[in-house]
């Protein structure tokens, strides 16, 4: 079996009144063949939550979210160059935290 390539995405959750901790614990340990969480990271001020995976396609996020009934506004592809290095919120000209 020829095993496809990762890809990165970015994905914008609006935070929902009931988003509870136990939930965003379960994205992190759920597992689906060929899908990786990375990271999850929210923005209190945008009441927004970002989270980073990664996957060969974006269908196959999209099937993860509907399962673990998470609703997903938007799903980007992206490029990375290097890991560990400080993120910047270019909007504000400031160190995400």
């Amino acid at each position: 079996m020829e095993k496809r390539p990762t890809r990165r995405f970015i994905c914008e959750h609006q935070v929902f009144p009931n988003l509870a901790p136990d939930k965003i614990r379960n994205m992190h340990t759920a597992k689906k063949p060929g899908l990786t969480v990375l990271y999850s990271f929210s923005n209190i001020d945008e009441k927004c939550m970002y989270s980073v995976l990664e996957s060969p396609d974006r269908l196959t996020i999209e099937s993860f979210f509907n399962d673990l009934r998470i609703p997903c506004d938007s799903i980007m592809e992206i490029e990375y160059f290097a890991e560990g290095f400080n993120m910047r919120d270019m909007r504000a000209m400031k160190e995400a935290a």
